[in-house]
């Protein structure tokens, strides 16, 4: 018998979430993701260029099968361009791209994995509008979302299943009919606006963002499953401030998320401090309400900012995940083009 209860459970809660919610990616760090998180971030640093990825692996004590467990990979890109209308104004392109973003392979055998898996890209731009001395900045985003779905086909592998007084249930005939050749599949694109609102002193750095998508009838239809997908509404704030004269921080944030019926909120603080002028740590705590406690480390070594985080499962899935809940880990790069001054000759007269 390989039917395995686990799984098959979070099979139906994913199918579930796909049809009111599309599977949405986020992540426990969700700073470290910003082009996913909100359109308005593209830009939002000091340099000419930033590149980073972000790794997630979430129930692999469920699933014992590597190639089976729910995993997700995002990389992305964004640019400082030109500068805006006025001096102080710039204009940032990004671009983000999910390489992974698998949901289980329920049911799978040696030979067929099935599952689910998504493909998201996101292109957009942002315009931020700053005063002269760039210590208040109000930040407009746009992006163009695409994303793609398929659920491969799903097998169960229990001679016994769906049995009742020797004929095949009603629940078992519904099964079955997932069960197709080929895959079910769906694609849409979408658009997604932010905002963002930055006040930054000279010990403390307050961010508050705003972003909504999924707002133009988006439908998943794959199949015999045709929904329409709620808007999806995402609000964060942070409040980096100094802690005393060594140079310590504290920055507590915090993410809410909603999409019809359903809502999360996470909630975090971090603390850190320069080890010397090159390397800085940081750690922290976090929860998102009613799933998981977070484990937060991070450091910025130089160009580099590198997180990651471990999510101590607590919701009614414990007796599957063994309370574990996801391990992530992400890299950040920012790098800056300089241009060489162009110096104008000087020509000496000798004296005669």
């Amino acid at each position: 018998m390989k039917l395995r209860l686990p799984i098959i459970i979070a099979l139906f809660s994913v199918m579930a979430f796909v049809v009111h919610a599309q599977n949405e990616i986020h992540f426990t760090q969700f700073e470290m993701a910003p082009i996913q998180l909100n359109p308005a971030l593209a830009g939002d640093f000091q340099g000419t260029y930033r590149i980073g990825g972000i790794y997630r692996d979430q129930w692999f004590t469920a699933v014992q099968e590597s190639s089976s467990s729910f995993k997700t990979a995002d990389l992305f890109v964004d640019v400082n361009v030109i500068r805006g209308l006025r001096k102080q104004d710039w204009v940032s392109v990004g671009l983000g791209y999910s390489v992974v973003d698998k949901a289980g392979s329920i049911g799978s055998t040696s030979d067929n994995n099935g599952g689910l898996s998504n493909s998201f890209f996101n292109m957009g731009a942002a315009y931020h509008l700053a005063n002269k001395k760039r210590s208040n900045i109000l930040s407009i985003g746009v992006q163009r979302s695409s994303v793609s779905t398929k659920i491969t086909t799903l097998q169960i592998e229990d001679d016994r299943f769906g049995l009742v007084n020797n004929s095949i249930s009603e629940d078992a005939r519904m099964f079955n009919e997932m069960q197709m050749d080929g895959a079910l599949e769906n694609s849409f694109s979408d658009w997604q606006f932010g905002l963002v609102y930055n006040r930054r002193g000279k010990e403390s750095d307050f961010k508050i963002g705003l972003s909504a998508s999924r707002l133009f009838n988006a439908r998943f239809t794959a199949g015999g499953l045709r929904s329409d997908i709620d808007p999806l509404i995402a609000a964060f704030a942070e409040y980096k401030m100094a802690m005393g004269g060594n140079g310590m921080w504290i920055k507590p944030s915090l993410l809410y998320m909603t999409q019809g019926p359903a809502s999360e909120l996470a909630i975090q603080g971090r603390v850190g401090r320069p080890m010397n002028e090159n390397l800085s740590i940081n750690a922290g705590l976090g929860m998102r309400m009613g799933d998981a406690v977070q484990v937060l480390l991070g450091a910025e070594f130089k160009q580099y900012k590198i997180g990651a985080s471990y999510d101590i499962n607590f919701s009614g899935l414990t007796a599957a995940s063994s309370t574990v809940g996801g391990f992530e880990l992400a890299l950040i790069y920012t790098g800056s083009i300089n241009k060489k001054p162009k110096l104008k000759p000087i020509i000496i007269c000798p004296r005669l």
